[in-house]
């Protein structure tokens, strides 16, 4: 009973510490490029951005969208591995040269990270601050567009313009405002008074991509003070991270950062999992022990096991089940008594560093017995240590 009030108060600390329906919102830090000042979502030219974003009666559980935003400004490397945790990843207005400038190990990386499902907007203002825009295709030309801005006719309809926060049909632009030169195969979804692109959007792989010409669209310059929605382009900035959370995939994956104890919470206390990944000198593999009960009321471990591609990241693997049988307790165990019975396969999902899925599939003989298939969420015990989602060695993006 006591170990069972741990579990208990554990998992009460799990729920406080850990949002799990948030949308999680990435964003590169100021301080990589800025000293001062700055055009992402922890610099002072885009305050009322961020208010927005957090105010809960923006997004959270009483809010116009119903889940709150956790926003995090990315100070070190853009990695796939730093990407994996985002639904949504935002680049601002960086400049394409000198020391700060984003590389082309980080430029693949997120290229890599929305073919797997990712999704991001980007803003490239003016031939200079274009480097991610360029990768992906569009390029800017040298021009100024002339605002206002509104979407296209087959576009004013798509949530962007037309979403939970309402209508947005007439966006205001500031400082930089050019306009696409080449498309680069995008979208079309709004353009200037002369007809020029503004807005673009593209399905690349599994996920999904936004890019437009100004940052100051949903920025200090054209937003209303405060964390209000009140304007076309309070509206553009709501509806398009509502758009790209519910566009978001899966591309979390399996890592290190999720070794520790699981459990069922207070629905299935006195059952739960250890998950270790380890090294097995060939490749990366899951050890998943799950400890439940047998048809008859005793306590049994099953163990879990599966190989992982660190070539290809997955958030789900397939796991073969067994079961040890035979040995007895202190001096009278004996090994050679022990034996190693297959009892069926398991699908271990990850879906963030506080949220697993375990789905039990027992084999005939077993099902016989009256093993029945079993699914249910698994989450952490207690916060970890250890970082997470951890790089493999392997050539992972």
């Amino acid at each position: 009973m006591q170990y069972k009030g741990l579990l208990a108060t554990a998992f009460m600390g799990f729920l406080l510490s850990f949002e799990v329906f948030a949308i999680e919102l990435g964003s590169v830090a100021n301080s990589r490029f800025f000293e001062s000042g700055g055009w992402t979502l922890d610099g002072d030219e885009m305050t009322n951005t961020r208010a927005k974003l957090m105010e809960p009666a923006n997004f959270g559980p009483e809010g116009t969208v119903p889940e709150a935003i956790n926003i995090t400004d990315v100070e070190g490397e853009i990695s796939y591995v730093a990407l994996s945790t985002f639904d949504v990843f935002f680049i601002g207005y960086f400049d394409s040269e000198g020391d700060n400038a984003f590389s082309n190990f980080e430029l693949n990386s997120m290229e890599a990270w929305v073919s797997a499902g990712g999704t991001m907007i980007i803003t490239c203002d003016d031939p200079g601050y274009d480097a991610v825009c360029n990768h992906f295709g569009p390029t800017i030309a040298g021009s100024f567009a002339n605002p206002p801005v509104n979407p296209t006719p087959a576009s004013v309809s798509r949530p962007i313009f037309n979403g939970p926060f309402g209508t947005a049909t007439n966006l205001a632009m500031a400082g930089s405002q050019r306009y696409f030169d080449d498309t680069g195969g995008f979208m079309v979804l709004a353009e200037d008074q002369d007809g020029n692109p503004i807005v673009l959007e593209a399905l690349i792989g599994d996920g999904r991509v936004v890019v437009f010409t100004d940052v100051d669209m949903i920025g200090n310059d054209t937003l209303s003070g405060g964390s209000g929605i009140s304007n076309d382009n309070d509206r553009f900035m709501g509806n398009l991270i509502a758009y790209l959370n519910d566009e978001a995939g899966e591309t979390f994956f399996v890592n290190a950062g999720l070794n520790g104890n699981w459990w069922g919470g207070p629905g299935r206390s006195g059952e739960g999992a250890q998950m270790e990944i380890v090294d097995n000198g060939v490749n990366f593999a899951v050890v998943l022990t799950f400890y439940s009960y047998d048809t008859e009321g005793n306590q049994i471990f099953l163990i879990a096991v599966g190989n992982i591609n660190q070539f290809i990241p997955e958030n789900t693997l397939e796991l073969d089940v067994f079961i040890t049988e035979g040995g007895m307790w202190g001096n009278d165990f004996n090994p050679a008594t022990v034996t190693e019975s297959p009892v069926g396969t398991a699908l271990l999902t990850v879906y963030h560093c506080g949220l697993i899925r375990l789905a039990f599939d027992p084999s005939p003989a077993y099902e016989a017995q009256g093993y029945t298939d079993l699914e249910y969420d698994f989450v952490r015990l207690a916060t970890p240590i250890a970082p997470c989602p951890v790089r493999f060695p392997g050539p992972v993006l």
